[in-house]
């Protein structure tokens, strides 16, 4: 057989070897928004009012301090929304969940679309994801990367406040359907 000092040389190297494999192997990313809306800013009579920010058509971003939200110095940029593939990887694993809330005084319905980009283009219509109010959204999808390659969610239609057009001439506001408690994972 082999000399013992050889063979008792090679299993702290081995061990070594699967603990790094293991650690590579089991990398995760995750992002959480817990709500996606407009900011309410205090004017000088202190007063609060909606700053009007454009919800649609943008990238998706993350809570920086949340103990939801994971990242590190390669990989999801919280405050960008974007994924940077560290490594080359056939079937990176990724996850997106969503739900949409419904005001409390309608019956108004809306939904959103949240698309996953890769390199900033829609691949493939498996890459879309329909959120429809009282429903968890969820989308599960392998995505095939380069080192370099990004992935985001970009939020296509959503809106947080719709109205209703009175015979008079009167307009009533409701607002709410807010993407909500949004969650994207790439393992």
């Amino acid at each position: 057989g082999e000399p013992a000092s050889r063979r008792e040389n090679m299993e702290p190297k081995l061990l070594i070897l699967i603990i790094l494999q293991f650690g590579i192997s089991t990398q995760h990313w995750c992002g959480y928004q817990p709500k996606w809306q407009s900011r309410q800013v205090q004017s000088y009579d202190y007063n609060y009012e909606r700053e009007e920010i454009i919800l649609h058509d943008k990238t998706l971003t993350y809570m920086v301090n949340d103990r939801l939200s994971s990242n590190s110095s390669t990989g999801l940029n919280l405050q960008t929304g974007i994924f940077t593939a560290p490594i080359k990887k056939d079937g990176y694993l990724v996850t997106l969940t969503a739900q949409l809330v419904s005001p409390r005084q309608t019956e108004m319905f809306s939904y959103a679309q949240l698309f996953i980009l890769k390199n900033g283009n829609l691949e493939s219509l498996q890459n879309y994801l329909l959120v429809e109010m009282g429903k968890v959204g969820d989308l599960r999808v392998e995505v095939n990367m380069d080192k370099g390659d990004t992935l985001q969610v970009f939020v296509g239609h959503h809106v947080e406040s719709k109205n209703i057009y009175g015979g008079s001439g009167t307009i009533q506001r409701y607002d709410g359907f807010n993407l909500e408690s949004v969650r994207f994972c790439i393992f």
